[in-house]
């Protein structure tokens, strides 16, 4: 079977520096491993090391093709520039996709973007071609919010475009995909549909990397400078706008007196170079910048806690980074809503601590530091990973559902 999919903004297989591939390049490589010809059209944009690939065709394993289109780049999440880069994008895959001499069977895109979403769906339902939309993130219904107050409505009004793609992909896609209830709710009403019997819930999932040996993390934990004898607590991400870092700055200045107690921040902190000051002064807290894989292994397998501090507009619901801490068996302490509450009552997986105060996040981590059963329920929590948001197995069901959608055989 022939699949197209279009997905920017993640690390492809061929980026330097062994990169962690996430849903989209875990969802080629399952397609393409399972015999399906698989084109996975990106940009030449790295969002996450801001640097500008090359324009061209890779074919890094077999049944793979990674379509690498131009497009200009941006220097920070929320702004015009990245507004252009995603509509240059959707651009780039319509020319590509018009001269095309072979259709695919089936087009797979993810909301965002929604520049993106919706080309593909125009493309598709033109040339009588399923599609599948899966929902990521809720855009742009979230932009508003990370604009001053008085600017909100012309936030709106600026964002009505991005609002009409949204409205047309969840509308006339074959399939929605959620990634959450939340997120499959949201695609349903923003897109008005009649008809639901195709749209799935599938988990972001992980894919976790070999088991590192414990004198590799020793050795890796000490290049980062942190002590065998300390208690992680650890946040692996972006340093973007719907991340609360402040609220883990004043957490980590109120704990400075645990000596037993290090806070080691993942990701490019130069995003944010007032908060990258702020935390550079404090002796309990080393920044680590953009992290490798082996890297992220060594400090998550020894953290005691991991954290997931997002701000109160940000619309995450169950992001991956609950299921790459899961994978760990990191406790987790999250500033998220309902659907991380229910999960982490199901699974004993971590706490969350909505609304949280600077106080009340330190009070919280050394609560659960105190706590030696949440510590030592290490193996319990992965085991849990295992049973049900292993990436193997989340991936291959969406493989199936994409190729059943392609047979019309739901």
């Amino acid at each position: 079977m022939k699949i197209w999919y279009v997905r920017d903004l993640e690390p492809v297989p061929t980026d330097p520096g062994n990169p962690r591939l996430l849903r989209a390049g875990l969802l080629a490589t399952t397609l393409s491993s399972l015999g399906h010809e698989t084109t996975w059209y990106t940009s030449t944009f790295n969002h996450y090391s801001r640097r500008q690939r090359k324009a061209e065709i890779l074919r890094p394993s077999e049944n793979l093709t990674i379509r690498v289109l131009p497009a200009p780049g941006y220097s920070r999440n929320i702004s015009v520039k990245r507004v252009f880069h995603n509509r240059s994008f959707a651009q780039a895959f319509l020319t590509v996709a018009n001269a095309a001499q072979e259709l695919p069977d089936i087009l797979v895109a993810d909301l965002p973007t929604t520049d993106a979403a919706a080309a593909a769906v125009q493309f598709a339902g033109r040339r009588g071609i399923p599609t599948v939309i899966t929902i990521r993130d809720l855009w742009p219904d979230f932009f508003a919010d990370f604009v001053p107050s008085a600017l909100s409505p012309f936030a709106k009004l600026a964002t009505l475009p991005l609002e009409m793609q949204a409205r047309f992909a969840c509308r006339h896609a074959t399939s929605l995909v959620g990634i959450s209830e939340q997120y499959l709710e949201w695609g349903r009403e923003k897109g008005g549909r009649t008809s639901v019997e195709h749209d799935r819930i599938f988990p972001l999932g992980y894919l976790k990397p070999r088991q590192l040996e414990s004198d590799e993390i020793d050795k890796i934990l000490g290049q980062m400078g942190i002590s065998s004898d300390q208690h992680i607590v650890s946040f692996v991400g972006s340093w973007g706008a719907t991340y609360d870092l402040s609220l883990v700055l004043e957490a980590a200045r109120l704990l400075a007196h645990r000596k037993d107690v290090v806070f080691a921040l993942a990701g490019n902190a130069a995003e944010r170079p007032d908060l990258e000051r702020s935390f550079r002064k404090l002796d309990n807290t080393v920044l680590l910048g953009w992290i490798s894989q082996p890297e992220v292994s060594a400090l998550l397998t020894r953290s005691s806690i991991g954290l997931l501090p997002y701000a109160k507009q940000a619309p995450q619901g169950l992001p991956n980074k609950v299921y790459e801490y899961l994978a760990f068996g990191t406790f987790q302490l999250a500033i998220l809503g309902e659907e991380a509450e229910h999960l982490y009552r199901e699974t004993a997986a971590g706490l969350n601590v909505p609304n949280a105060s600077p106080l009340e996040l330190a009070n919280a981590i050394e609560a659960v530091l105190s706590d030696s059963r949440l510590i030592e329920a290490r193996e319990e929590r992965i085991a849990i990973f295992n049973t049900r948001f292993d990436a193997r197995k989340i991936y291959r069901d969406i493989a199936d559902h994409i190729v059943k959608v392609a047979s019309k055989k739901l």
